[in-house]
């Protein structure tokens, strides 16, 4: 149903008016027609302002326009070339690239500086970590029950009642 293919409907200009006034569209495709030819209109308008405003500067402000937006374009290329590197590095460091926020450098000669600083502290992270979980300050993950989780349930209570734990001070008494 999904991957039906919708055949493209090929009507002369002679056919589409024929629809259109067999189902009453007229006003709707004037109106729809005038929307769009004000929208091109005003959009035509506001191009040849932007050019007559720019008719009227001078050699000079034209100049430092380009001038403006060839920084623009260089700047550009150099934060791409920057990322492009910082990528790089990673990628030989072993990180994935997605650390490629967390580095902020001006000069491509700090780009390996910077990821192996990011490597190190990774490294801390990690190693703090597995430290933590060593000395036990993090509970350890319980898992579910065994099969034979039932049973250790009743061993257990059999063995407080008869007073066979270790440390406890219930005897018991276990009626057999």
């Amino acid at each position: 149903m999904g991957n039906e293919k919708k055949d493209k409907i090929e009507l002369t200009e002679e056919e589409f008016l024929a629809k259109i006034k067999e189902n009453n569209l007229g006003d709707y495709l004037v109106k729809y027609t005038a929307k769009i030819a004000d929208q091109r209109v005003s959009s035509g308008i506001d191009t040849f302002k932007k050019n007559l405003q720019a008719k009227d500067l001078t050699d000079k402000e034209r100049l430092q326009e380009v001038e403006n937006e060839l920084k623009e374009l260089k700047d550009t290329n150099l934060k791409s070339s920057l990322n492009n590197s910082i990528k790089d590095s990673l990628k030989a460091a072993g990180l994935s690239e997605g650390f490629l926020k967390f580095i902020r450098v001006d000069k491509e000669e700090d780009i390996g500086a910077a990821v192996k600083d990011l490597g190190d502290n990774i490294l801390q992270l990690k190693q703090l970590d597995i430290d933590n979980k060593l000395k036990g300050n993090e509970p350890p993950v319980k898992g579910l029950p065994g099969n034979g989780g039932d049973s250790t349930l009743e061993t257990y209570v059999e063995n407080k009642n008869a007073g066979k734990i270790a440390g406890n001070p219930f005897a018991g008494k276990l009626e057999k």
